[in-house]
């Protein structure tokens, strides 16, 4: 093996210094891209979180809307039963006004054909 001089020596030392400064450089450039890949992995995770809250969101408004059909069907249906009951309770007293109202018809009915009738003998006579 031929002798190394001091210059050959100091060479080669800076060479590798140079090798190892590019092999530190490169290994706290791929520490760097670990760090962002992990930083860009939690905000997907919490991306995730967000799409899957919106998601929940969009649900409830889903279940809101379809509870305020029911309970915009329920304070109707509420409604016409009260309505019916009101209807229900009326009813007979109606009736009894109605057959009051025929019965008087009926009488008022029979004094005008009672006059018609004692108008007809008159002129008869």
């Amino acid at each position: 093996m031929p002798e190394l001089t001091e210059q050959d020596v100091l060479s080669r030392l800076t060479r590798l210094e140079k090798k190892m400064n590019n092999l530190d450089n490169t290994a706290n450039a791929l520490i760097d891209e670990l760090e962002s890949l992990q930083a860009v992995a939690r905000e997907l995770k919490m991306e995730n979180y967000v799409n899957k809250f919106n998601e929940y969101m969009e649900e409830v408004e889903s279940v809101k809307a379809d509870l305020s059909c029911k309970l915009s069907d329920e304070i109707e249906n509420e409604q016409m039963k009260k309505l019916l009951e009101s209807r229900t309770e009326t009813v007979p007293t109606d009736i009894e006004n109605l057959k009051s109202e025929y019965s008087y018809v009926r009488g008022k009915l029979a004094e005008i054909r009672g006059e018609i009738s004692k108008s007809k003998t008159d002129k008869a006579d």
